[in-house]
Parts: C-alpha cells; sequence; structure tokens
C-alpha cells in the first residue's frame, strides 16, 4: 500500500505542542483549586502561599526590607523615607535615637501595602508589606552634627505552593482583532486557581534551561522580566530564588522564552 503524499511520517515523542500551564501528560497528577485574594495569576506561574491564611495562593515578591541605620540619630535630624517610590514627609529629631526611629516606623506602618514595620530601638527599622505586595525602602538623613547612612537589604517569605493551571473552559484574552486570541486569561482576584502540586507542567523559562539545571523562580520584577512568578536557571542577580530539587526539578529543557517542562513533588 502507498502512503498518500503529504502524510505524517514523523512523530515526537516528547509531546512539546502545548501552552504555557498545560499539564504535560496525565500520569499522576495533584491539582488544588486555592483563591488569590489579591492578584491576577497567569497559567505556568508559580504561586505562592499567603502567610496566615488557609488554601490562598498568590504572586511571589520581595516584601520585607529590613533597614540599618550606620550610627544613632542625632538632635536636629532629618529622615526621608523613600518607600515604594514614594518620598513620604521627614521625620524630625524626637527626643531620642530610639523615640525618632519609633516616628519613623510609624510613619510607614501607616502607609498603604504595609503590614507592618518595627524599630528595635537601637539602629534597625524591618518593613514588611501586606501579603502580595511588594516593598522598597531607602532612608536618606540630613542635618544635625552627625547623619547616619542607612544600609536597606531586602528578602522575602515567599513559600513555594505550585504552579497555576491552564484549564480550557476558561476564555481567552481578546486578540487584537477583538475575538480570543490574546492567550490565555489570567485568574483575577477571588477566582478558584487550579494549582498543580504534583505533576507535570509546561512553563515559559526566561533564559535556557536543561534538565541538568537548577530552578529559580522569580520573586522581583525587572526591566527585562517585568512578570513575577516565573521560571528560569539562575538567581538573576538575587531577583529569582533557588526551589529545592527535592520539589521541583526540570525534566525537559528550552530556549529563552521557550516552552519547558517541570516536575513538581510537593510534600
Amino acid at each position: 500500500m502507498t502512503l498518500p503524499s503529504g502524510g505524517q511520517t514523523a512523530y515526537n515523542f516528547l509531546m512539546n505542542v502545548a501552552s504555557q500551564g498545560q499539564l504535560y501528560d496525565i500520569g499522576f497528577n495533584n491539582v488544588l483549586t486555592p483563591v488569590t485574594p489579591l492578584n491576577s495569576i497567569f497559567p505556568g506561574l508559580g504561586v505562592a502561599k499567603v502567610i496566615g491564611q488557609d488554601y490562598q495562593v498568590r504572586l511571589p515578591f520581595v516584601d520585607i526590607a529590613t533597614v540599618v541605620a550606620s550610627i544613632p540619630l542625632v538632635t536636629g535630624n532629618s529622615t526621608v523615607v523613600t518607600l515604594n517610590g514614594i518620598a513620604l514627609t521627614p521625620v524630625v529629631w524626637a527626643t531620642s535615637n530610639a523615640a525618632t526611629l519609633t516616628a519613623i516606623a510609624a510613619l510607614i506602618a501607616a502607609q498603604a501595602g504595609i503590614a507592618s514595620a518595627v524599630s528595635n530601638g537601637v539602629d534597625t527599622i524591618t518593613i514588611t508589606a501586606s501579603q502580595g505586595l511588594p516593598v522598597t525602602a531607602t532612608f536618606v538623613t540630613t542635618l544635625g552634627a552627625t547623619q547616619p547612612v542607612w544600609t536597606t537589604t531586602l528578602t522575602n517569605d515567599n513559600v513555594f505552593y505550585g504552579v497555576a493551571v491552564y484549564i480550557q473552559n476558561k476564555m481567552n484574552l481578546l486578540g487584537a482583532g477583538g475575538f480570543g486570541s490574546g492567550g490565555p486569561s489570567p485568574y483575577i482576584a477571588g477566582d478558584p486557581v487550579p494549582v498543580l502540586t504534583r505533576g507535570r507542567i509546561w512553563v515559559t523559562v526566561e533564559n535556557t534551561v536543561t534538565s541538568d539545571s537548577p530552578v529559580y523562580w522569580r520573586v522581583q520584577a525587572t526591566l527585562a522580566n517585568p512578570q513575577v512568578g516565573g521560571f528560569r536557571s539562575d538567581s538573576d542577580g538575587g531577583n529569582a530564588i533557588l526551589l529545592p530539587s527535592t520539589q521541583v526539578r526540570w525534566i525537559i529543557g528550552a530556549s529563552t522564552g521557550g516552552l519547558a517542562v517541570l516536575d513538581i513533588n510537593q510534600p
């Protein structure tokens, strides 16, 4: 028998025709459906647990800023805090170093998107953003006989939960022609978010990965990679954090911008 011309004669056993957030295969998979109270989450992004809440997820962020003064504040000092890019009202010296630090912390804690700001009474203020929000902070002190130099260290409390799954019955975004061709729609605040906690899933990679690469998870947006929750093979200068190889690993690699497969085995 002669095969018709133009028929398919080769098949890719890796099944790598897929979309971000789609399951790789029909092997054992565990999908949970928590909800997100704060963020819009696209399929294929890694999500974090909402600290202090049951069965809720969010996007990961750098959300803790620890600011340390090199020397104590003194009479006449005026300190300007720039919080998330916005300069706050200057805080002037108030009776003692400890009292002034407390006043600075109270000003920060009163701002939108801040869960807490705590002074140790000596040289440090620790700022924690509300869950699902980032934080950046810089302090500058002027006037007075001496002025401290402030050093800010950014950290996070992200606990990896899993990867948001693409579902077929969710409407796609509208494309330029006004129809559903703009890619999968995000899960918005309050939506049930199917999250793969065990199994294999397609994700778009920020840089080239192989099955031997470590798995890093983006927690800080950059100009080149503005979407937190993405995956790559290095820390990108501290903007992505390493996930344990016992919980997440690559099984199929890809070039920058391509689709790779993550194997997830959350406890």
